[in-house]
């Protein structure tokens, strides 16, 4: 029809009416994905530009940057979505000023800026335009994909979903599906993803959309790969596929590495490698595209019997990920990226299980694990819209926790979206530091070094095809140990913390008080029964728990009676404690702050004061600003309030204060207090997103640049958490540092075993700082 209307353009000698047929034509080719004829159909375009009036000349401009962008031209795909906002902004022209500034925003995510693209979209997002949201949140959904944050992607396609289908876009449906089938994937859904890959190859089938359904086979050639199925299968197809020149898409490197995984897998290390120089001058495009890269390299080196070479992939494929975390500012998305290389670190963990070495063990697990502690902390500009919106969180929570059934009911759909926008202006952060040490992982020679300094020993806990295993550490050597199937210990761990909730829960004088304290014994010593055998005597013990294992009390366990213990997000970070690169001095030893609804707080409170010789006094509870000030200024804070963890949503854990919760989300970046003591309930805990990346409000404080963090991962009675505390906060002053000093202080109190001290190792006279305040 079009080439009928051209020609019919060309009789008349219309030159607008020709320019406007390639335009649309152009669209047509760019919708099924051809984005080579679009760019040429739309250059034709070009030649009748000044002829065009204000919107043409936007679609000309919108659709020429799509197609190059899909060309990977991300220069020349920025330049004309700049020039389509400027058309649509100088004649107010609304509508389309939203789309470009929305594909201006694309442009980024695909040019790797990640934070950017999230600001951009949501900036545009805001705009009061009249148009279908249904491509944007497409494009939102990729991009949250990027960024790891999987579960949000899938909430907005799902959404997204409903509206093609009620509204008849095929086209849309059969892109939903292709996108919730690369979530699957990533999820390790494999069924999951064979029926989103069904439903998009049946909706593109109806519209001849040859390079979607291009698209869609090379997705399930992803599955395929990752199921270890039909692997000659995918060798004929892809090398088909992959004939002649590779061209610019980035569907077209994708193919390649996919055929050399799966050369790889079928024991063909040389055509694959072969495969893969294709990719040689080639820019590599996203993280997951650089980590897939990486995976497929040390497969093939794996399959030549080169396990160093392997390692060494591993390795670039762990500072490739590194070097992406720290380009933003948000822990969540640091976290989440870790996504990306779940593939490949479970495949470095079981080479090196395959190779028997503990060493190697060792290294490779903290290769993986806990990879943004590693650099400096975070650090970013203070965004008044972020503190809008937790300010107005906090509003609205204290009045749903003051107020009854109603107000709850009435007052939960503006929490949810409230917590919706803080978390997304918070994916939006940048980081202000333009270049990072990049510090690998701490190697067994610097971590025995350091433990036999301390008299101490590590233990790490490993997850790996279902069993729970501990690479031991300590000036001895590194030993492995395999501790049974996961599901068992962690069924162990459970009990145990049903059975300390319980407790908690009852009145001093309980009658069940007697019965509950023998469950808890016995749940204590089931665990005990587990891990006991690998502390080794060690003088001081440090323990990095594996995902599953969060919330364990380690403190109670029978065995670690009398030893000083820390938990870890991870041994290199216990070794080098955190880069607190360009962090500003503490101006303060202490500042001592309290919550609401707490039984006695002034006391305790005046009381730590007292053990480090500070003299001013509160008389009500603490506001968050006041909070937020002391993380701020002082050197070591005291909290005593009550708290709330989050597991869904770890950044949203909080303690309560007189104006309302504090949420993670809105800690300083970074944090200049050095020590930190939670006297509240569950804030200890943390929530493991894969790739072993904790989450969690004690976690955040470590990640923002705290050395060390006192929390609690069970309830505990606010008389015991008072009376605790002040012990512990006078054995600090006197010089123990914080392993040492919550040790004596659980001598005298055990039940305070449901608090831990977590991060690295911490004492008042530990550094120069110390001397400065003093």
């Amino acid at each position: 029809m079009l080439h009928t209307a051209r020609d019919a353009a060309a009789d008349l000698g219309d030159p607008l009416l020709l320019a406007l047929t390639w335009i649309q034509e152009g669209t047509v080719l760019g919708r099924v994905g051809d984005w080579r004829a679009c760019v040429s159909a739309l250059e034709h375009a070009a030649d009748g530009e000044h002829l065009l009036d204000p919107s043409q000349t936007w679609a000309l401009w919108l659709n020429l940057g799509q197609a190059e962008l899909g060309l990977g031209d991300t220069a020349a795909a920025a330049a004309h979505a700049e020039a389509a906002i400027a058309v649509a902004a100088e004649h107010g022209l609304v509508d389309l000023e939203f789309k470009a500034r929305h594909n201006r925003a694309v442009v980024a995510f695909v040019d790797g800026d990640v934070p950017r693209a999230l600001l951009l979209m949501k900036e545009a997002d805001q705009m009061d335009a009249a148009v279908s949201r249904d491509r944007a949140r497409l494009d939102h959904a990729e991009v949250l994909i990027a960024a790891g944050l999987v579960r949000q992607a899938r909430a907005t396609l799902e959404d997204a979903l409903v509206t093609a289908r009620a509204e008849g876009h095929r086209l849309e449906t059969g892109e939903i599906g292709l996108r919730l089938a690369r979530c699957d994937v990533l999820e390790d859904d494999l069924d999951g993803a064979r029926r989103h890959l069904r439903s998009a190859v049946a909706a593109w089938r109806t519209r001849q959309a040859d390079a979607l359904l291009r698209e869609a086979e090379l997705v399930r050639a992803t599955v395929d790969v990752a199921d270890g199925s039909d692997l000659p299968a995918v060798v004929t197809a892809l090398a088909r596929r992959n004939t002649g020149m590779l061209g610019p898409a980035p569907s077209d490197r994708v193919a390649v590495r996919i055929e050399a995984e799966a050369r790889a897998l079928l024991g063909d290390p040389d055509g694959a490698e072969h495969r893969l120089d294709r990719l040689a001058g080639h820019p590599t495009g996203s993280l997951a595209a650089g980590l897939h890269e990486a995976l497929v390299r040390a497969r093939i080196a794996a399959a030549r019997g080169r396990c160093d070479e392997a390692g060494r992939q591993a390795t670039t494929g762990s500072r490739l990920l590194a070097a992406h975390q720290h380009q933003s500012s948000s822990l969540d998305v640091r976290a989440a990226m870790a996504l990306h290389g779940r593939a490949l670190a479970r495949f470095d963990v079981e080479r090196a299980l395959e190779g028997g070495d503990a060493a190697d063990l060792l290294s490779t697990v903290e290769r993986w694990r806990a990879i943004s502690h590693r650099v400096a902390p975070v650090a970013a500009t203070s965004d008044p819209e972020l503190s809008a919106l937790t300010r107005e969180l906090r509003r609205l929570r204290r009045l749903s926790t003051d107020g009854g059934a109603d107000v709850v009911r009435e007052l939960a759909p503006r929490i949810a979206a409230l917590e919706a926008d803080v978390a997304e202006r918070e994916w939006s952060l940048a980081d202000q530091v333009s270049s990072r040490p990049q510090a690998g992982a701490v190697e067994p020679d610097e971590a025995g070094a350091a433990l036999a300094d301390r008299q101490a020993t590590a233990v790490e806990l490993v997850e790996s095809g279902g069993v729970l295993r501990a690479v031991v550490v300590s000036e001895r050597g590194t030993t492995s140990h395999e501790l049974g199937p996961l599901v068992d210990v962690v069924s162990l761990v459970v009990r145990l913390r049903r059975d300390l909730r319980a407790r908690a829960s009852l009145a001093p004088h309980s009658p069940m008080l007697r019965t509950l304290a023998r469950a808890t014994r016995s749940s204590l010593g089931a665990v005990d029964a587990v891990f006991g055998r690998l502390w080794g005597g060690g003088a001081r013990v440090i323990v990095i728990p594996s995902a599953s294992l969060s919330a364990m009390p380690w403190r109670l366990l029978p065995s670690l009676a009398g030893s000083p213990v820390t938990v870890a997000p991870s041994l290199t970070r216990w070794v080098r404690g955190p880069q607190r690169v360009g962090a500003e001095q503490p101006q303060e030893p202490l500042r001592a702050l309290y919550g609401p609804g707490l039984a006695h707080p002034a006391p305790e409170v005046a009381a730590v004061r007292e053990a480090w010789g500070v003299s001013t006094t509160t008389r009500a509870a603490a506001s968050s600003d006041d909070v937020l000030a002391a993380l701020g200024a002082a050197r070591v804070v005291h909290l005593a309030a009550h708290g709330t963890h989050e597991a869904q949503s770890p950044l949203f854990s909080s303690v309560r204060m007189a104006d309302g919760p504090v949420f993670a989300h809105e800690f300083p970046r970074p944090v200049v207090a050095e020590h930190v003591a939670l006297a509240a309930c569950d804030v200890g805990q943390f929530s493991s997103r894969p790739g072993d990346e904790p989450l969690g409000l004690a976690t955040a404080l470590l990640s923002l640049g705290t050395h060390s963090v006192l929390a609690a991962v069970a309830p505990v009675a606010d008389d015991l958490a008072a009376e605790t505390m002040v012990h512990y906060h006078r054995q600090l002053a006197r010089g123990a540092d914080a392993a040492e000093a919550w040790c004596a202080t659980v001598a005298e109190q055990p039940d305070a075993g449901a608090f831990c001290v977590y991060g690295s190792e911490w004492s008042a006279g530990g550094t120069e700082a110390a001397e400065t305040i003093r």
